[in-house]
């Protein structure tokens, strides 16, 4: 599966790339929500599913939910700190198929997305 990973933690980004990759997934990272925007609207016909986090540099997960939703195809899930009713209801009114509060288990993140292609 090929997906977009938007997270501006470097360590998490990286590690949790690494444990997707690891799993059979092919990873595009971005520590912004700018280029990931660029690249989505440039790639779109090849990408899955995009994890981002909510607060962004530049452009913030919200804005990446929103450009992203001509693409009806791409599945979505948010991970953030931000764990408030809000938040995972605008999410969802955004487009978003998945909410994931941090912290969480990769483990977890790998089951949600097993689930949300299995649907399908």
């Amino acid at each position: 599966m090929n997906l977009v990973f938007i997270e501006d933690e470097d360590l998490l980004r990286k590690s949790l790339a690494y444990f997707l990759r690891s799993h059979g997934h092919e990873v595009m990272e971005f520590d912004n929500g700018a280029d990931a925007i660029v690249y989505i609207h440039k790639n779109h016909e090849n990408i899955d599913l995009i994890i981002t986090d909510l607060n962004l540099p530049f452009a913030g997960g919200k804005q990446v939910l929103h450009s992203s939703n001509p693409y009806k195809r791409i599945k979505k899930i948010v991970l953030t700190s931000y764990s408030m009713e809000s938040n995972e209801l605008e999410v969802f009114d955004l487009g978003g198929d998945d909410f994931i509060a941090k912290p969480f288990s990769p483990q977890v993140l790998l089951k949600r997305i097993d689930k949300l292609f299995s649907s399908m």
